[in-house]
């Protein structure tokens, strides 16, 4: 059979993708909605319905925190007392108070990736999303992008305005960084530094669509992706092969089909076996 040839990248990609999209189909992140005055014991039961169901785990902390998490490769769409809604990505983990009420600040605890679309009050409170290694930021009304994986920090503001607050940074007076739309800012906990720079925000909140979407993106960030929300180990077989880029997108409902897609992309083959991911030199095409 002759092979096609395909003019750019673009081509190759799109021409991929119209293979893999109609074996996807259309779920939508699972949302859960609480509210203050909610019944304690039907709440409970909910839970365990909830978590028997869609795999999201939901449960009360002693210390009187709601804390929600997520697995390997699940999302939730969260909607917090305040209607404020809260996306959370595979392998994170969402916490507040259960006695937050109208009054006095907003508080949230993040660990892992979550998209913030915060609800601007009439009293202007403030809502703050607390990090670990002294990190929060804060907002009144806004949305934007946080992942918090070990010593990396990354916040990328798609709307409004918000204040990230590095309380343990060495070189900055005050720790705070005013952040404008289109700001990425990511810190680095050991080294107690940070970088700032301007992207197209819809780059890295596109999971809560269910897509990954690159721009000129390396090879060695997709793979930190694949590994800290999906839980894959990565073998790369030839360390010269993580500086390759591309620009494109790609669904993430299913990781088999992810993988097969990155394949296609990257032109490079991928090998799962489990919860292992190789990375050979060897080129590889979808059939």
């Amino acid at each position: 059979m002759k092979k096609k040839v395909f003019n750019n990248d673009l081509e190759r990609i799109d021409a991929a993708w119209e293979k893999l999209e109609p074996m996807l189909g259309e779920d939508q992140p699972a949302t859960i909605k609480l509210k203050p005055w909610f019944n304690r014991k039907l709440a409970a039961a909910a839970i365990l319905i909830l978590a028997t169901t869609i795999g999201l785990w939901f449960m009360t902390q002693q210390n009187g925190e709601l804390q929600y998490v997520t697995k390997y490769g699940e999302t939730a769409r969260i909607v917090l007392p305040d209607s404020s809604v809260v996306f959370l990505n595979g392998n994170s983990k969402l916490s507040y108070q259960k006695n937050w009420s109208g009054k006095g600040d907003r508080e949230v605890k993040v660990d892992g990736e979550a998209y913030f679309s915060v609800k601007h009050t009439h009293s202007n409170q403030k809502f703050f999303v607390r990090m670990a290694d002294s990190l929060s930021v804060e907002v009144l009304g806004t949305e934007f992008n946080i992942s918090k994986r070990n010593n990396e920090t990354r916040v990328v503001l798609n709307s409004g305005k918000i204040d990230f607050h590095m309380d343990r940074m060495k070189d900055e007076k005050s720790g705070v960084i005013q952040m404008k739309p289109g700001d990425l800012v990511e810190y680095q906990s050991k080294a107690q530094a940070y970088t700032k720079r301007k992207v197209d925000p819809a780059v890295y909140s596109s999971w809560k669509s269910s897509r990954l979407v690159f721009e000129k993106t390396t090879l060695k960030e997709v793979l930190k992706t694949l590994k800290d929300t999906y839980g894959l180990h990565i073998e790369v077989q030839d360390p010269s092969l993580l500086n390759k880029s591309v620009s494109g997108s790609a669904p993430t409902k299913n990781i088999d089909i992810l993988i097969k897609g990155l394949s296609e992309i990257f032109n490079i083959n991928f090998i799962k076996k489990g919860d292992t991911l190789i990375v050979t030199t060897t080129t590889a095409t979808i059939n």
